[in-house]
């Protein structure tokens, strides 16, 4: 029990040192990672019903963690690389703007044991599961990068999602198995401009509010904000023999605390309020996601896995509403509830090598008629063709390598401005993903 403390307690500590230093999270489903970890990534991010490794049970299904002997410990890092464009024509103005692009480090961490029972594993994780963010530079040949407040100018976003997980599976047979996880998350979000709070608004010439004159000036929610959140996992894994297995999970809702900025009035014309302080709110959770999935194991050396989830954004504070308040604020990203498709393989053609591919499908969450509202968070893509292998160093010890594109997609949506919609106007957004994979594996007990 002493030993068992004192892996738990380095656990802990390893995660929470992960959630504190990681850097920016992406994703490719939706604001979600397609997969986590070299393994899972490979095989198109699907692992509902096939347990191949700690990092994907922890992110899909905890039932699964049964699977695995002795103590168990994975280190996962990803280099994601993003490319986002943003074009706009106002009558016959247009142009079009790259964003900057760097890699973004995501880390993954996960840690499994079975007690002395054999029928329960107890197991611990820190994960980078998510998240958005453009880097956009005023651009005066792009009327919608123009000068504030004719355009946005300079549009910047950042949003990081990871989730510490705390987790347990139970053999309830030799063949069923359950699962659950306690999920502690945290997030991060810099937004600028921040068009969730009420412009200081300039009437015009006309002096009259609503009217096409109006001048709105959005302050910056630059000061990044950190919130806290939680939710909780459940679920099921089926051996119904020695080929086939299925499983079945249920991710809550992550309920959060709402991000809160300092930040000041931004309007120049407006001499009582320019350069005072305000202080900005935004309430963004994270949707509930149920997946289901099959796995076969054809051959002795091959293994075929596919998964269906759907995430619920439609339920989702932040994500739910779309258009503006009576104040000009914009009331939410207007997302749509999205079916997610995965299959992958795992084939060996030797004892000390995996070679591993799959391909995911995800629906685009954001409408064409929201794209004017999702500059800040283009989370389009729906083809993932991705790729890797594996080698045991030793049978306790591996390595694994993944690669995977998202295939670009963009929208196209009119200006919307409070008043309604703007004839012979456009934004198109575009975004396209690749990301490289590596991951260690070690185990106390039994062959990787």
């Amino acid at each position: 029990m002493r030993f068992l403390l004192r892996n738990v307690l380095s656990v802990v500590a390893a995660a929470a040192l992960l959630v504190s230093t990681s850097s920016d999270a992406r994703a490719t489903d939706g604001h979600f990672l397609h997969g986590v970890g070299a393994v899972q990534s490979a095989m198109g991010g699907a692992g509902t019903a096939a347990a191949t490794d700690v990092l994907g049970a922890l992110y899909l299904n905890p039932a699964a963690l049964m699977a695995f002997d002795g103590t168990r410990v994975e280190l996962g890092f990803e280099m994601f690389k993003p490319a986002r464009t943003v074009s706009s024509s106002f009558g016959s103005f247009s142009g079009s703007t790259d964003s900057k692009t760097d890699y973004v480090a995501i880390p993954a961490f996960g840690w499994s044991t079975k007690l002395n029972n054999e029928k329960i594993v107890l197991a611990l994780g820190g994960l980078g599961i998510g998240g958005f963010g453009v880097d956009y530079p005023q651009d005066n040949t792009n009327p919608i990068l123009g000068p504030r407040p004719s355009g946005f100018g300079q549009v910047f976003s950042n949003y990081t999602l990871l989730k510490v997980t705390m987790a347990a599976a139970w053999a309830v047979t030799p063949k069923f198995w359950v699962g659950g996880a306690l999920n502690v998350d945290w997030a991060t979000l810099t937004v600028d401009p921040a068009p969730f709070a009420a412009p200081d608004v300039s009437f015009g010439e006309d002096g009259q509010p609503g009217t096409p004159d109006d001048q709105a000036f959005y302050s910056r929610a630059t000061a990044t904000d950190g919130t806290w959140g939680a939710g909780f996992q459940l679920g099921l894994f089926y051996e119904f023999n020695d080929m086939f297995s299925a499983g079945l999970s249920y991710t809550s809702q992550q309920w959060f605390d709402d991000f809160e900025w300092n930040a000041m009035y931004e309007n120049p014309n407006n001499t009582e309020t320019f350069g005072q302080a305000r202080v900005l709110q935004f309430g963004l959770d994270v949707p509930a996601v149920a997946s289901g999935g099959i796995a076969v194991q054809a051959l002795p050396n091959l293994l075929l896995t596919g998964d269906a989830r759907y995430i619920f954004y439609e339920n989702t504070p932040g994500f739910d509403q779309q258009g503006f308040n009576a104040d000009g604020s914009v009331k939410g990203f207007g997302w749509k509830n999205i079916w997610v498709f995965a299959g992958g393989l795992e084939w060996r053609p030797m004892e000390k090598l995996a070679l591993r591919g799959g391909y995911n499908y995800s629906q685009n969450p954001i409408p064409d008629s929201q794209s004017f509202f999702n500059i800040p968070a283009p989370a389009i893509v729906q083809h993932h063709a991705t790729v890797g292998l594996g080698f045991l160093v030793t049978r306790r010890i591996s390595i694994d390598l993944a690669y995977y594109k998202a295939f670009s997609n963009s929208i196209t949506g009119p200006f919307v401005f409070p008043q309604g919609e703007i004839p012979q106007t456009s934004v198109t957004n575009e975004l396209s993903e690749s990301s490289i994979l590596l991951a260690f594996r070690f185990a106390t007990r039994g062959s990787l």
